[in-house]
């Protein structure tokens, strides 16, 4: 049985229980989620583009998938996945079936067709469709430490915002990455970054609660090795690094990365969205994370009403968050 607070030994709470007694409304759900599809759409039309030969200032659409202004990639089709699953209860087996529906019929996209899904992805759908174990499904292999299990795991800041026991919490986070990303910098890669999303809807401060956060991840025997990965995130001083040394790639430690940096650059939502899109290279998913960051922590946002309306909001993810939001807000 697992123990209260207390994971490989650690006791892990009192680092991320600030505010967990916070009242989420449905109204900010809805709000915290559109702020992510936002951004993923804002980075879509420049997706693997070279830092420095282009600049974003708005919703445009074309570039790289020539989708539609406002379309969102997989990091949007995958989290809404995810909600629709918790709202009604679903298993991982469940989940991976919604998954399927993604790849082959075009669910949960803008569009009613997929543009983009990651490699770690993929394989781990179509192992579960030949008949492995959900928990058997993920790519183990270091080279397989996307954030294609990043992206879509900010709901479950959410829905373990009032779980007091960090054993479940981590538990859960564990196996919704697991499913797909079985390595552990992938998984302490998810451990931090929902727990940090977890804390900002309690009030705490980004810096506040990122130290401590990761000081206690790293002294879980089980990640402790993998999480060296991700010790600048720890440094007091990582906000002072130039853009030059912030990599935004794919690669699961430069995507939290980034959008931590990104949310220790900029003051409002269209600076975070617009800083994160202008970094290169996987834009959709570092704007999409480092909004989550910025939605969570801080209760008013204000979303440039231009960019709302042009969001591809679709009466399927309408539905979801909708749902979403009544079965896990205020």
């Amino acid at each position: 049985m697992l123990g209260h607070g207390v994971i490989n030994g650690v006791d892990f709470d009192n680092v991320t229980e600030k505010g967990v007694d916070t009242i989420l409304s449905k109204q900010r759900i809805k709000k915290i989620i559109i702020a992510s599809m936002i951004a993923d759409a804002c980075g879509v039309p420049v997706e693997s583009m070279k830092r420095g030969t282009f600049q974003v200032t708005g919703m445009t659409g074309g570039g790289t998938y020539d989708q539609p202004a406002g379309s969102w990639s997989d990091d949007s089709s995958l989290t809404l996945c995810l909600m629709d699953n918790l709202v009604t209860g679903g298993s991982l087996a469940d989940l991976f079936q919604k998954m399927i529906a993604y790849m082959m019929n075009g669910r949960y996209t803008p569009s009613g067709q997929l543009f983009d899904i990651g490699n770690a992805t993929r394989k781990a759908v179509f192992n579960f469709a030949k008949g492995r174990p959900p928990l058997k499904c993920g790519d183990q292999s270091i080279y397989a430490n996307g954030n294609g299990a990043l992206m879509r795991i900010a709901p479950l800041a959410m829905t373990l915002l009032d779980e007091a026991n960090s054993a479940v919490r981590i538990q859960t986070i564990v196996q919704y990455t697991q499913m797909t990303h079985a390595h552990n910098i992938s998984i302490v890669g998810s451990i931090l970054y929902v727990e940090l999303l977890r804390a900002l809807l309690g009030g705490a401060d980004l810096r506040s609660a990122l130290e401590p956060l990761y000081q206690k991840v790293a002294e879980m025997p089980a990640y402790a090795k993998d999480s060296r990965q991700y010790k600048h995130l720890a440094d007091p001083n990582f906000d002072q690094q130039p853009i030059s040394a912030v990599k935004s790639t794919g690669y699961v430690v430069d995507s939290l990365e980034a959008a931590v940096w990104v949310n220790e650059q900029a003051k409002t939502y269209q600076e975070v969205v617009l800083t994160a899109v202008n970094l290169d290279d996987d834009t959709d998913t570092i704007a999409q994370l480092a909004a989550f960051m910025f939605a969570c922590s801080h209760e008013m946002i204000d979303i440039p009403a231009d960019w709302q309306q042009t969001l591809v909001m679709t009466a399927e993810a309408r539905q979801i968050m909708t749902a979403f939001a009544e079965k896990f807000g205020e």
